[in-house]
């Protein structure tokens, strides 16, 4: 049986627990949320013993089959998990979970949870006889226009309000990302005194936030806006931040241009990639495309040289010239000058 993350909750209040579950999807936290809402239930009905598999390389598949027909002493009911991840079962697998539906009974659930399947992976006999046998979710990212009003939804149910522009403007700091837009919904309901969060009240709070204040520095990089990213960088260290933190958070950003740079050089247009890699506020966009005009690969893997260098230096304890060296490294992502692999001039 398919249903939508919406309709789980409801399917395990009024049915008897099917004796299989497999919650699929690239938005972590649904597929989390999901798998939370079948191990609550599970608990009300006495699964007390809980097993977890980590299906990676070599994983003795026919383990899963011994743990759902050998219960313990000590439990009546086991709850089972099968971590998938990227992984997929294969032929050895895929039999596996075919012979375990078969051999289902009362006394064990299990929980299967993976990234997105592909339309290969539910066309397969494995994933049919799920279906048939239990419960399937497949989990589909928030999109962009949709994502305000999950945030309203979800802070209505801690009992708040949130404006249309509030969320609006979360929604565009988050960029996308339901864990970080959780956790800052967590923050503005402790934070606010009140019954309705205001944007004024995120605008405060979010930009307050030491991580935003990197990635808009590297923004303001990324767009050729040397002079603002290096104030920010100044205002940073004054702050007391951790240069391995900043490196980090820029390493990261840099990965994913180097990703997006061979991509476009490989023929894939930048508008679906934005998509691809769930990149929408504009000045985002925009920062990249003017980096991906100044910067090929070849340029890009210079770069990486220098922040190699520059963890080495924050790992040598030095933090000031530390602090030199990220700022050299900003001039040269913005397009000021291209920074030499040795760093002399730190």
């Amino acid at each position: 049986m398919r249903l939508g993350p919406e309709q789980l909750n409801s399917s395990l209040s009024r049915s008897p627990l099917k004796p299989i579950y497999l919650i699929s999807g690239d938005e972590p936290l649904q597929v989390m949320e999901c798998a939370d809402s079948v191990r609550r239930q599970a608990r009300k009905q006495g699964f007390s013993e809980r097993v977890v598999f980590d299906a990676t390389t070599g994983f003795e598949w026919n383990s899963l089959l011994e743990a759902g027909s050998n219960l313990s002493l000590f439990s009546e009911r086991r709850l089972l998990e099968l971590r998938l991840g990227k992984s997929r079962p294969g032929k050895e697998g895929g039999a596996v979970l075919i012979r375990y539906c078969e051999q289902s009974g009362d006394d064990s659930l299990l929980i299967i949870t993976a990234d997105r399947l592909d339309k290969k992976s539910q066309q397969s006999k494995w994933y049919k006889t799920i279906d048939n046998t239990g419960v399937t979710v497949q989990v589909w990212p928030i999109a962009v226009t949709e994502l305000p009003a999950w945030i309203q939804k979800r802070v209505r149910e801690k009992g708040m309000g949130i404006t249309t522009e509030a969320a609006s403007l979360l929604a565009e700091r988050v960029e996308g990302n339901l864990l970080a837009a959780n956790q800052e919904i967590k923050k503005l309901c402790l934070l606010v005194s009140g019954v309705e969060i205001d944007i004024h009240t995120v605008a405060s709070a979010v930009a307050d936030s030491t991580r935003f204040d990197v990635f808009d520095m590297i923004t303001s990089a990324l767009s050729g806006n040397a002079a603002r990213a290096v104030r920010m960088l100044h205002g940073l260290s004054g702050e007391g931040a951790d240069p391995a933190a900043i490196l980090g958070a820029v390493l990261w950003e840099y990965r994913r241009l180097n990703r997006l740079a061979w991509n476009v050089e490989n023929g894939a247009p930048l508008d679906k990639l934005f998509a691809e890699y769930r990149i929408w506020d504009k000045k985002r966009k925009h920062a990249i495309k003017l980096a991906l005009k100044r910067y090929n690969r070849e340029k890009l893997n210079i770069l990486l040289r220098s922040a190699l260098k520059i963890d080495k230096t924050i790992k040598s304890a030095d933090r000031d010239l530390a602090w030199n060296q990220l700022q050299l490294f900003l001039l040269s992502l913005a397009g000021k000058r291209l920074l030499p692999f040795t760093l002399d001039e730190a």
